[in-house]
């Protein structure tokens, strides 16, 4: 996963790019997003057909994840509360890699990782929340109706 984060202005646009090729996944915010267009010069569907997916999470408004030429718009849970947004962008990808590595379709992949930056926002730090498998479980079925199994 190349999540160039906070790092992509110390990157030329022939880096990124390079780096992007050498990736399997690319993981940006909607600020990234730009920047790296902005700098390689390529469209976010051009980024995407050199990788197996690329994800931009948009905050609340969710996250899009493009993926074998097909785009997914995830939606975002509504937050219990809105404490801190130290470390949701983490929490957001835990959940991602977690899918993926379960082999999990991008649906189910994307709204598990946008509960988790949702759960995340709602507690002060970046590593001060904990839920047990059940209660993600519960969570994810009472958010998005569905059920999943950690």
């Amino acid at each position: 996963v190349f999540d160039p984060g906070q790092g992509m202005p110390m990157f030329s646009g022939p880096e990124l790019l390079r780096m992007v090729e050498q990736a399997t996944y690319v993981t940006v915010n909607d600020y990234e997003a730009k920047l790296l267009q902005d700098k390689t010069g390529k469209t976010l569907n051009q980024i995407a057909d050199r990788v197996k997916a690329l994800v931009v999470t948009l905050g609340s408004d969710g996250s899009l994840i493009r993926a074998g030429g097909k785009e997914f718009s995830i939606p975002t849970p509504k937050p219990a509360a809105i404490v801190d947004p130290t470390g949701c962008g983490d929490a957001y990808r835990a959940g991602l890699l977690y899918g993926i590595q379960a082999g999990w379709d991008w649906e189910t992949t994307g709204r598990l990782a946008s509960l988790m930056g949702a759960l995340k926002i709602a507690s002060r730090g970046g590593q001060n929340h904990q839920y047990s498998r059940l209660e993600l479980m519960d969570l994810y079925r009472q958010h998005f109706g569905s059920r999943i199994t950690l």
